[in-house]
Formats: C-alpha cells, sequence, structure tokens
C-alpha cells in the first residue's frame, strides 16, 4: 500500500476533529456522497460532490471500472491520495465508497466516522461554495477480487469450515418465510445473523469501538482466523459490514455484492427461520430501504 502525503490513518475511520485539522492537507481529497441536494445547500470545506451518487447508490452490483476511475480522476484522485469519504444517516454510502475504492486497488481510503451529521453536531466548519476544480489525477482502477465473492464462492463456503458467511440485513428479512416478487423466502443455509445497524452506537451513528466490535462479531461466532463473507439484499449494508469488521481486525473479508437478490434469482439453496438468534422479529433498523 502506498504513503498517502496525508498522514494514513491507522484505522479506516477518521474523526471530525481529525479531518477539521487537515482540510488543507496536501494529498487529501474529502468526498461527498450524499444523495440529493444536500451538497449544494451545505458541505465540509473543500469537499467535492460524488457526481456518480446513483450509481454509488445501486445494489448488487459494482460501478463500471472505467466510469468509477474518470470519476475518481475527476475529483482530483490520483495512486498516493488519501480519499476521505462521508455520508449523511448511517454513513451507508460512505462505507460503500470506501469498500469499492478498497475494491478497485486504492487502499488510501478512510470514512468520516458519524458522518455529516455528527460534523454538523459538533460544531465542525461548513460552506455551500464549491472548491475549484482541481487538477485531474492519475487514477487507475483495478479489481481486486480478494474484496469480492461471486454466488460460486458463497456456495462453495456453506461448507467450508474455514469460511463463515455474514447475513447483515433485518430480522424481518432473515425471518421472512414467504417469497416476494423481489427474492425467496429465507437465508443462505448456515449463515450466522446479526443487523448491521448493531455496529453503530445508536445515539451518534459513530462506529462502536473496535474493542465493542470485536466483542460483538466473537459473540455472533465470527473467528478472526476464518474468511467471512457479508451479505445483505444488494451488498450496500455488507459493504458497511465489511468496514466494521475491518476496525475490529478481521482480515479476510469479502463482500457478496450480489447478495440475497442475486442468490434468490439463480435459485440457490435457502433456508427458513423460525427465530432469529439476536434480536425480536421485525425490526427494519434505521429504516433503511430493503432493496439494498
Amino acid at each position: 500500500m502506498r504513503t498517502a502525503t496525508a498522514d494514513m490513518p491507522e484505522t479506516p475511520l477518521v474523526s471530525g476533529d481529525w479531518l477539521a485539522a487537515r482540510l488543507d492537507a496536501p494529498g487529501l481529497v474529502i468526498v461527498d456522497a450524499r444523495k440529493g441536494d444536500g451538497y449544494a445547500e451545505a458541505h465540509i470545506p473543500g469537499a467535492r460532490q460524488l457526481m456518480l451518487t446513483p450509481l454509488l447508490h445501486q445494489s448488487g452490483r459494482v460501478i463500471d471500472p472505467e466510469d468509477f476511475a474518470a470519476e475518481m480522476a475527476r475529483l482530483g484522485v490520483g495512486p498516493d491520495t488519501l480519499v476521505v469519504a462521508y455520508d449523511d444517516g448511517n454513513n451507508l454510502f460512505g462505507a460503500r465508497l470506501w469498500w469499492v475504492l478498497r475494491y478497485y486497488g486504492h487502499d488510501n481510503a478512510v470514512v468520516l466516522d458519524g458522518g455529516w451529521d455528527n460534523w454538523i453536531s459538533t460544531g465542525l466548519p461548513r460552506t455551500d461554495e464549491a472548491p475549484p476544480a482541481p487538477e485531474p489525477g492519475a487514477f487507475k482502477a483495478y479489481p481486486n477480487p480478494e474484496y469480492l465473492a461471486e454466488t460460486a464462492d458463497v456456495r462453495a463456503a456453506i461448507d467450508d469450515p474455514d469460511r463463515q458467511i455474514v447475513d447483515v440485513r433485518g430480522d424481518a428479512e432473515w425471518l421472512r418465510a414467504t417469497p416476494t416478487e423481489a427474492s425467496m423466502a429465507g437465508h443462505i443455509p448456515g449463515a450466522l445473523h446479526m443487523v448491521w445497524t448493531d455496529c453503530l452506537d445508536p445515539a451518534t451513528r459513530r462506529f462502536r469501538s473496535a474493542d465493542e466490535l470485536r466483542a460483538h462479531f466473537t459473540l455472533l461466532g465470527l473467528r478472526p482466523e476464518a474468511e467471512i463473507i457479508t451479505y445483505c439484499q444488494g451488498g450496500i449494508r455488507a459493504a458497511h459490514t465489511v468496514l466494521a469488521l475491518t476496525i475490529a481486525g478481521f482480515v479476510h473479508v469479502q463482500n457478496y455484492e450480489g447478495s440475497w437478490a442475486e442468490w434468490s434469482r439463480v435459485q440457490m439453496p435457502a433456508t427458513v427461520e423460525r427465530a432469529s438468534p439476536v434480536h425480536p422479529a421485525g425490526q427494519n433498523p434505521g429504516g433503511v430501504d430493503q432493496s439494498v
């Protein structure tokens, strides 16, 4: 991994105070991944708006490498740039951008912990002025299969004791006993279950500490030495959990980008549970669109 001009943090998360002290640091690009008109209304000083947001928010497929490379180059991202991604709410798409960057070979990426909402609530500076257009970066997208699981990989993992599968959908999705137009009922056989928002402090929407996350994943039954595959409905919540596992020190983690939508489409095996091992039935934490 290359060293960015801005000092590279030891974890994939940075605090608002850390970023506020480095807004003008050379070699650092802040990327706003929010939906809608939020950027025009106010954003972090120096932040650049991601114009591929509709594709970033599209579940079930990775952004095309040529499109992604062109957008990163437009934002001024080169091979040595430290990218700080942020979103609002639960930082779902800040985490997804972090994962896509890593999948395409750019490890110099972090997520602003707590995102835009925490930035505002702590009184850090904001602006409605867009920064000057940067010099185009020399970004190249080199897919790294270590970060992405395909359907065949997941099918093989079911019977592999060295691999573990984690379903991070809401309880209602995990427990659903009847199929819908979008997907089959049930879950991937042998999968463990947690809800992706379990990784966040509900009061601040910041990630729990590394120690708390490790304890949570250990209680769930995850092993640090195992190869772990996360999935949801369309790979977006699963990417958020990849970030949480990385914070906790897990190093062999893949996102099944196609997730339950793809698994259902190709009619892979499914198991229906009568109860969730973690939560009471029917929850959809955070009110998240269940298509993601």
